[in-house]
């Protein structure tokens, strides 16, 4: 069992959501903070990293989902029903398309440790 431990972890859709939720954080946001919601400008990073913007999803997109939620941050329950309705929307399936987020990783340049469980 030992050998389990020593194994890096790999990630989920959920500690990748966290992982981007404290990725580029606005600067005049407290920088102790830390932040379980996500903003539009990271979930966009977060599928041009996946390769999935600008094509089959497009910033107009996900910008008018997020219109919709009426909040600056949405949280996980929130994202899922994002990524719902733009896999739907962009004809993609919706297992196939978090796998391929997570298969992204974390943000290209992130410098910030994450323990992953």
């Amino acid at each position: 069992m030992a050998d389990d431990e020593d194994k890096p972890k790999k990630h989920t859709l959920d500690s990748l959501f966290h992982v981007y939720c404290n990725h580029k954080v606005i600067g005049n946001e407290l920088e102790n903070e830390e932040f379980h919601s996500i903003l539009l400008s990271q979930l966009d990073n977060w599928l041009q990293q996946a390769k999935l913007m600008p094509v089959p999803i497009t910033r107009t997109q996900t910008g008018l989902l997020y219109m919709r939620y009426k909040k600056w941050r949405l949280d996980y329950e929130d994202f899922l029903e994002v990524l719902q309705h733009l896999s739907t929307d962009a004809d993609l399936n919706y297992e196939d398309f978090k796998v391929t987020l997570v298969a992204a990783g974390p943000p290209t340049g992130a410098t910030e440790i994450v323990v992953v469980k």
